[in-house]
């Protein structure tokens, strides 16, 4: 039996409290979080503040009653103020009580996960100003939703929050303003051929979309409340401001780790740190990164459950459970654009240094024969010189969602697959479904110079 200490209870750390106690009920499992509730999946809270679905609490998936059920000391409301890697020992502060605890631990999994950017400019104090990520965030941003005399809403950054935001307001009846300093919307998942379409879609709508555009500031209003989003570009009415500028990894307490620029703590395929006895999971890590051959600070869900199911599999000994690679598999749902990516957009495998072209092409779905077709794109990046799946997005804009193919270009990434052996899947072909050259497999036969497919 291990003493294995918990630090953060979201997706990662319930992840590997539920795996370690499910695989192994002997061990003594302590767990920390500063929040009063676990579980809680942030992507739904715009679908919250639009209504489509109608209880927030509907979007938790565990509670701590469970996890102490399993067998774990869960201690909410409380935070972890030191860890002492010589010793072992996790000291915890209590907020509720003032109490204080020292904890030895014989394995220690980190899971703090990530916190919103510090987005300090003029007048960041006034009221009615929010970030977005637990669920007391998204209690507010509903209430603010249906709260009269909130008409004009100000969103900060168009990446995958800001852009959920935008289009929820926008369903709700606010006037919306949508800004970003990039000049492209979600530009780290998606090049143009993608972000241009989505571009258009939101302005379509009656969003004010304000990219290459800096925020400098906010001016207030009655009784301490903003007014207006002060930008380079002008001033834009705001009753309403959610900022939405990016993530830090929570890592200062773990000063003596390999980390990268970010503060990202660099973990192996068993999700180990630097640190013996020190396992990272969640928002707090880099990953190896198939596509780049580097590790990369990838902070989605998905890679925190999976992480959560390693680490705790690694401390019951099953050494088999790894996390080899990531390559950053994504997905949104906005303003009729149904798109997915994975591994490296053409913009960040330049960006890396890499010498790659790309097959961009666009088809319907199924044989026109069958009348009811739709639209669906997609892009390969892939190296110049081996061929080397790199990176894929795919854009899907009927009623029939086609981005689920991502999930093979992915794998096919994390394998190192070329275009060649990749035209070699075995797909099938059936009218209802597709085209004898579906949608990827035509990309990579345009790829390879053979454009006969229409």
């Amino acid at each position: 039996m291990a003493k294995i200490v918990v630090v953060g209870v979201n997706h990662a750390g319930t992840s590997a409290i539920r795996t370690l106690l499910s695989q192994n009920k002997d061990h003594e499992v302590v767990a920390f979080d500063r929040n009063d509730n676990i579980s809680f999946l942030g992507c739904g809270i715009a679908l919250s503040v639009s209504g489509i679905v109608k209880n927030v609490n509907d979007l938790f998936y565990s509670n701590c009653n469970e996890l102490e059920t399993l067998g774990a000391q869960v201690h909410m409301h409380t935070e972890v103020t030191n860890i002492d890697t010589d010793n072992k020992t996790v000291t915890a502060h209590d907020i509720n009580n003032g109490n204080e605890m020292t904890v030895p631990y014989d394995k220690l999994i980190y899971a703090a996960g990530s916190w919103p950017v510090d987005f300090n400019v003029k007048n960041s104090d006034l009221e009615n100003i929010y970030i977005c990520k637990l669920f007391q965030h998204a209690a507010t941003l509903i209430e603010k939703a249906n709260e009269p005399g909130i008409d004009s809403v100000a969103i900060i950054g168009a990446g995958y929050i800001g852009i959920e935001l935008a289009e929820a307001y926008h369903l709700k009846g606010k006037k919306v303003t949508l800004i970003d300093l990039q000049d492209r919307v979600v530009p780290a998942y998606f090049d143009a051929e993608f972000s241009d379409r989505l571009q258009a879609d939101i302005r379509r709508t009656g969003i004010n979309l304000l990219l290459g555009t800096r925020v400098t500031g906010y001016s207030a209003g009655e009784n301490g409340r903003v007014k207006q989003v002060v930008t380079d570009h002008g001033s834009f009415d705001a009753d309403l401001v959610i900022q939405c500028v990016g993530f830090k990894p929570n890592t200062a307490l773990l000063e003596g780790a390999d980390k990268l620029a970010n503060g990202a703590l660099v973990v192996d395929s068993r999700m180990q740190t630097s640190i013996p006895d020190v396992y990272a999971i969640g928002d707090t890590v880099a990953t190896y990164h198939a596509a780049t051959g580097s590790h990369r600070h990838v902070a989605l869900a998905t890679n925190a459950v999976k992480g959560g199911v390693v680490a705790a599999s690694q401390i019951n000994g099953l050494d088999s459970v790894q996390l080899p690679s990531i390559v950053g598999t994504n997905a949104i749902c906005v303003f009729d654009n149904m798109l997915a990516s994975t591994g490296l957009s053409e913009e960040a495998a330049r960006a890396e240094g890499m010498d790659v072209l790309s097959s961009f092409y666009v088809d319907n779905d199924r044989p026109e024969f069958m009348e009811d077709v739709e639209e669906v794109g997609v892009k390969l990046v892939f190296e110049r010189e081996t061929l080397r799946l790199v990176g894929a997005q795919v854009g899907s804009y009927g009623k029939t969602p086609h981005t689920e193919c991502i999930f093979y270009l992915s794998l096919a990434i994390q394998k190192g697959l070329t275009l060649t052996e990749l035209a070699m899947t075995d797909v099938y072909f059936l009218p209802h479904f597709n085209k004898p050259f579906n949608f990827v497999i035509s990309a990579i036969l345009q790829a390879l110079g053979l454009t006969y497919m229409k």
